[in-house]
């Protein structure tokens, strides 16, 4: 992120990445110094609020939030593990691949190079939820 206060989108500063999910996010209120704080974002008002029971009527006003850095979301298990999974696939993805590639330049000749490659895609596809 570019930005000079790191919102994930320079067109929509105060709106946190994933907008259209409730969550906490870590937000730097004190770029000089180690002011990092959770605050909690309310997709369906679009606004931040101090702690996550508040409703909208206990928002922040847009003034509360200048010169605020956006630091990131504050992901759930459930969520790392889906972008987890989604990683491997791509992984899996590129090496089968390579698979093709290396099968149609050399045939079975590279025996030993394509059983690599299918071992990896295997290993990757296998490693379950785990971190």
């Amino acid at each position: 992120m570019t930005t000079p206060t790191n919102w994930p989108n320079p067109e929509r500063p105060g709106v946190p990445m994933f907008p259209e999910r409730d969550g906490g996010h870590v937000l730097c209120t004190d770029p000089e110094g180690d002011g990092n704080l959770v605050y909690y974002w309310k997709s369906e008002h679009q606004v931040w609020v101090e702690y996550d029971h508040e409703g909208p009527e206990d928002a922040l006003e847009g003034y509360d939030l200048i010169g605020w850095v956006y630091v990131g979301p504050i992901l759930t298990p459930t969520q790392i593990t889906e972008m987890l999974a989604g990683e491997r696939g791509r992984c899996a993805k590129a090496i089968s691949g390579l698979i093709e590639e290396e099968n149609q330049v050399y045939g079975e000749e590279a025996h030993d190079v394509l059983w690599a490659y299918r071992k990896a895609a295997r290993e990757i596809r296998n490693l379950g939820d785990a971190p």
